[in-house]
């Protein structure tokens, strides 16, 4: 009975310490596109299931060189839906902001048309809890795409 009892407190003593570690699914990062000067990754964005995530270096001058971001979740075709607008962006006349509301986070989408009439956009993000903004360096239509995997 001894030897009974003492097995019990010995299996008993070994399963509560092997259920302490419990392995959590993950779900792998994607990245689908980087834009970035001298080989850093100034912009990219990344997916993981089906949320996307867009960061970028800030460069405002309070914030210079930190990162900032703004993500959404694929629900509908979001994630192509904001490829189109950002190019539709591109394409009009007068060139003008667009304004957007994502679930935790504001996002311009500022065109500048500069001398040679060449279009380039600048992400523009306010986070709705914490207030923190951020500005991206400019991009082409060329940079865009390459941000979207679309090259």
């Amino acid at each position: 009975m001894r030897k009974f009892f003492m097995l019990a407190i010995l299996f008993f003593s070994f399963s509560i310490s092997y259920s302490q570690i419990k392995v959590i699914e993950t779900v792998p990062i994607e990245k689908i596109g980087r834009v970035g000067t001298n080989g850093t990754s100034d912009i990219y964005i990344q997916k993981e299931g089906n949320e996307y995530k867009l960061v970028y270096k800030n460069t405002e001058p309070e914030d210079a060189g930190e990162f900032s971001s703004f993500s959404f979740k694929d629900l509908n075709g979001d994630f192509e839906n904001f490829y189109s607008l950002i190019n539709k962006g591109f394409n009009a006349t007068p060139v003008a902001d667009i304004k957007l509301e994502l679930p935790n986070d504001f996002v311009w989408l500022h065109y500048i048309r500069n001398l040679q009439k060449v279009v380039t956009l600048q992400f523009m993000s306010s986070n709705k809890l914490s207030s923190a903004t951020g500005i991206s360096d400019v991009l082409t239509k060329a940079d865009v795409a390459k941000l979207f995997g679309k090259n």
